[in-house]
């Protein structure tokens, strides 16, 4: 039973980890007002938070396989919790992006430190589920931060909203320090970590990396202009933000689950794992296009409805690719290739934000969703293709 409470840990780990993050996007309106931020300024300061989060996702991966997940863990949560709280003494976009810098060097560290743990903990016929439980705490903090965040800020102001969720994350530590153990038999068998430079000479490794690059900026884009967008252009209210925001990320949460679950199920039918996991991924993105139509549709409930499906394909993506590495690479190397994956990723992230800054000003969010929803197919294509042969 240990290895399914490590997993529970993690999963609150990855949810406190949503709802720090959530905390800024969810309050853009009133900060934007209060601190008179343009599109520009907005898009700058989640540039500035993908910008360290990018770098350490690689760097976390690489500190997880060389530390261990206990310390290394414990010190990446212990540092957003506390820039989490910093961030309510901003006073202007500038310590805005200062502080969303901080945040930005922790947060990436829980997921390499998660899959490494699945693959270390689970057989790959259990391997899918164990991910998405964990993987699922991230859209469980995406479907409490609505109503938390709404219901503190209506009740002591803003500044509550980043000092109490920062302060849950103190309160894991000690949790996560007396339970967690790495499991004897992979550490009886654990090789030294591979050198990056020999890590990208392999095939594998960059078919890994390359669709997490297209298809990671699909998930920042509505977690950080999801809120924004029912708010100005749905003209939702902040109590109606608390009310209905949540709904999305309640099926991306599905998403994880029944992703991992059904790549597994294949598994135990006979497949090969690696080939169960590349058929739910092509299949993610055949349907992914669908979400262009999110910005064009007549009302608001449609709009959240065609956000609740493409929510719950990225998070479906997700699981996988991450089941994905950890059936595919060692389990010594496997923080090292996930972290790389999710630097990939982040790096197309920030670029993306960069981009959207101009698309939306330009021609309005239509364009972003449609923009958006081409992603994930260019990422199952590229899949494919790194694959072929090789499942």
């Amino acid at each position: 039973m240990r290895h399914w409470l490590i997993v529970a840990l993690l999963g609150i780990a990855t949810a406190i980890n949503y709802i720090d993050r959530q905390t800024l996007s969810i309050l853009s309106p009133q900060i934007r007002a209060e601190f008179h931020l343009s599109e520009q300024d907005y898009a700058n300061i989640v540039t500035a938070f993908l910008v360290p989060y990018t770098l350490m996702y690689a760097l976390g991966g690489r500190l997880m396989d060389a530390i261990g997940v206990r310390l290394g863990l414990s010190l990446a949560l212990g540092w957003w919790s506390i820039a989490t709280m910093l961030t309510a003494w901003a006073r202007g976009p500038l310590s805005l992006a200062f502080f969303r810098f901080l945040l930005g060097l922790g947060e990436p560290c829980v997921f390499p430190a998660g899959v490494k743990v699945c693959g270390e903990w689970f057989p790959p016929h259990k391997r899918g589920i164990a991910t998405g439980i964990f993987s699922s705490g991230s859209s469980l903090g995406a479907i409490l931060a609505p109503p938390l965040i709404a219901a503190i800020t209506l009740r002591f102001g803003w500044q509550y909203a980043f000092w109490i969720p920062g302060a849950l994350g103190l309160l894991w530590l000690p949790l996560w320090w007396f339970t967690y153990r790495p499991n004897p038999a992979a550490a009886a068998t654990r090789q030294p970590a591979v050198p990056w430079r020999l890590l990208l000479r392999e095939r594998r490794v960059w078919g890994l990396i390359l669709p997490r690059f297209f298809s990671d900026p699909v998930w920042y884009f509505y977690i950080f202009w999801l809120p924004d967008y029912l708010q100005r252009e749905r003209h939702l209210s902040l109590a109606e933000i608390g009310f209905y925001g949540w709904i999305p990320f309640l099926f991306a949460d599905l998403g994880h689950l029944l992703g991992g679950g059904f790549s597994d199920w294949l598994v135990r039918r006979g497949l090969k794992p690696q080939r169960a996991r590349i058929i739910v991924l092509t299949s993610i993105g055949c349907i992914a296009p669908l979400g262009a139509i999110a910005g064009i549709v007549p009302t608001p409930a449609m709009a959240i409805g065609v956000t609740c499906l493409v929510a719950m394909l990225t998070q479906a993506w997700s699981t996988n690719t991450a089941s994905l590495c950890a059936d595919t690479i060692p389990n010594e190397q496997t923080a090292s290739v996930f972290g790389l994956m999710g630097f990939a990723g982040s790096l197309a992230g920030a670029f993306f934000a960069q981009i959207l800054g101009v698309v939306i000003q330009n021609f309005g969010y239509p364009a972003a969703f449609a923009l958006a929803a081409m992603l994930h197919p260019t990422a199952a294509i590229l899949l494919r293709v790194m694959f072929r042969g090789r499942t």
